[in-house]
């Protein structure tokens, strides 16, 4: 949820005008259906279609440069295992890429 005025350090509304809205629909997601037991699972909770807040952000190549935003990568953290994953792309491309696993020693 957005407060109207931002924290010491935060960005404005103008750098994440969509990030609460995005969070809601994430949250409501994970209340309706099981939380993904793997990270190969998120693809089911974060890739988002017409209408929904864009979680998953795909170019939209007819709009000028400088406003195609895109996810360029999805990243998990466990920290009971100390284990990052980072796929090189967005959720939508889980299961065609292969992730990178990162362990803290």
């Amino acid at each position: 949820m957005r407060s109207a005025r931002a924290a010491a350090d935060e960005k404005t509304w103008l750098y994440q005008p969509d990030s609460g809205e995005r969070h809601d629909f994430v949250r409501a997601r994970l209340k309706r259906t099981q939380p993904p037991a793997t990270p190969d699972d998120l693809a089911g909770c974060l890739v988002t279609g017409d209408g929904e807040p864009p979680v998953t952000c795909l170019p939209d190549l007819d709009r000028p440069l400088g406003q195609r935003w895109a996810s360029l990568a999805t990243v998990t953290l466990e920290p009971a295992t100390r284990t990052a994953r980072i796929l090189d792309g967005t959720p939508a491309d889980i299961g065609s890429r292969d992730w990178r696993i990162l362990t803290a020693g």
